[in-house]
């Protein structure tokens, strides 16, 4: 292999450095990614083989490591930090509970609850922190817009309304599952 950067190791490298420091700026996680590249490819030999790869990425460090440098460099921005794991269970279970809920009332509670543990969490970035509130309130859009569409033969039954709470409940399923992965990264740091 002549392309250093083509090689598995290394864009498992990259990529795991690019999500450890996910709190930097875009452009400042760019130019950590591009300046380890240019190191990468300066030092690899032509010819190289994967003993060469690894050893080259032994000696730059974990990729942990390297976006807590790049991290601690960075005025007023915080790393990741990871919640208990029931923490994190109770947040995403009362966002995926609230969806079936909404029409009674008590899912907007659990929502806008859930909303507020994932804004205030320091286990996720502000993106998935926008996308863990949209996700919790999502059901509040969802629910009837799918309620019209299930409903528009003119009959709007049981089935109909079921239905329209199951599918109102998939974008929180979906957001819980990527929010939970995401934290889960975060926990064997803790240890």
């Amino acid at each position: 292999m002549s392309n250093a950067l083509a090689h598995p190791m290394v864009t498992a490298y990259l990529a795991s450095v690019e999500a450890e420091a996910a709190v930097l700026s875009d452009d400042r996680r760019r130019d950590l990614v591009a300046d380890l590249r240019e190191h990468i490819e300066s030092v690899l030999p032509q010819g190289f083989d994967d003993a060469a790869v690894r050893q080259a990425l032994d000696r730059l460090g974990s990729p942990r490591e390297i976006a807590a440098a790049a991290i601690a460099e960075e005025p007023g921005v915080q790393p990741l930090r990871p919640e208990s794991s029931v923490r994190t269970a109770v947040t995403l279970g009362m966002m995926v509970l609230a969806a079936p809920f909404w029409v009674v009332g008590v899912g907007l509670v659990l929502a806008v609850v859930a909303a507020v543990r994932i804004w205030r969490s320091p286990s996720w970035t502000d993106r998935d922190r926008r996308m863990g509130v949209a996700g919790a309130l999502s059901p509040l859009l969802v629910t009837p817009a799918a309620a019209v569409l299930l409903g528009s033969s003119g009959r709007l039954g049981a089935a109909e309304v079921l239905g329209a709470f199951l599918i109102a409940a998939v974008i929180p399923l979906a957001v819980a599952v990527h929010l939970g992965r995401g934290a889960a990264r975060l926990r064997p740091q803790a240890a």
